[in-house]
Parts: C-alpha cells; structure tokens; sequence
C-alpha cells in the first residue's frame, strides 16, 4: 500500500497577514487613558533631610570647616515627648510656665498643644527674621520611642506656613530635618 505525498511538499503555503488595527485601536484608547490618570494623582510632598549616618558630635567638626564659625546658626529643635513639646535653639533652651518640664505641656484631655506650639514658633519667627541666621528656615525634629507617627506629621504640618497679618502666606520653617529618637 502506497501513500499519499504530503501537501506540504507541494510548495503551497498559506500567507496571512497580521492585522494589527486591533492592538493600535487599543494602544490609541490605553496611553491617553494612562497619561490622563497619572495627571490626577497628585501627592503632597514634604521634603526632608536626614542626619548623615556617621554624623556624631565628635571633635574636629569646627577644625574642617572654619566658615561654618562665622556664620549664625539657629539650630531650632523641636523635641515630642509624651509630656509636650520642648523648643531649643543653639543658645537657649526655652522653657515652660513653671521653668521645668516641656516648653509647650500637653493639654488636660492628653492631646497635643498644635496651636501653641505654632504662636511659639510665629513669634520665634518674627524675632529672628532680620537677623542674618543661615538656618532661619529649617528646624530639627526629635521624638521619643513613644510618640505615634501621626503627631510627627501634625506637627511638620504645623510648622510649615503662617498667615502673616495682612493675610499672606509666608514660611515659617519649611526645611524639616529629623534628629535621633529620644530614649
């Protein structure tokens, strides 16, 4: 019994051609739809610089750098305990009512003192305006172990703008670094 040649041998082969209308009827639908949702999506963001990992306060710092002498530093810090807020700066450590204890205590119902801590620092602000400090817009942020992180962005919020008395916007400090957590 013999068998039939294959039809593959014959030489007839089927051409198709790819129909690509498909897909670029997609891709024309899909990247403007892309593009429009990616311009919705707008995040708010803060910027903020971290201590550099071998920063310490060693000796030699000032020897590597005698400019750094010469210029005013304000070095404001903004320590969160669960007792308040404590401000400082490189010359003075601002005190509460009694003399002891945070700069800004709590509130009686344990909430944190935001509006407080905002006059604080707008007076502070005024104060230091005009005085040629460097760091006039940054402030250095500490909190202890037990501070929720939701206290730390109220208080970023807090300290980022006030209304001055005609009514503008003006930074008050913009700049946020974070500081080592407090034990």
């Amino acid at each position: 019994m013999a068998f039939k040649p294959s039809e593959r041998r014959s030489g007839q082969s089927l051409q198709m051609e790819l129909d690509i209308k498909p897909v670029m009827n997609l891709m024309v639908v899909l990247i403007p739809l892309l593009l429009a949702g990616t311009e919705m999506i707008k995040l708010s963001i803060i910027e903020i610089d971290l201590p550099p990992a071998e920063a310490g306060a060693g000796a030699g710092q000032n020897e590597q750098n005698p400019e750094k002498e010469k210029e005013r530093q304000l070095s404001l810090k903004i320590a969160i305990t669960r007792d308040g807020f404590s401000l400082a700066t490189a010359t003075a450590i601002m005190s509460g009512e009694g003399g002891e204890g945070p700069t800004i205590p709590i509130n009686a119902d344990g909430t944190f003192n935001y509006d407080l801590l905002r006059e604080k620092l707008i007076e502070l602000k005024k104060l230091i305006i005009d005085k040629g400090f460097k760091d006039k817009d940054r402030a250095i942020i500490t909190a202890g172990a037990d501070v929720q992180y939701q206290v730390i962005v109220d208080v970023m919020d807090a300290i980022l703008s006030y209304e001055d008395d005609e009514g503008n916007t003006q930074p008050l400090f913009p700049q946020i670094n974070f500081g080592q957590v407090i034990v």
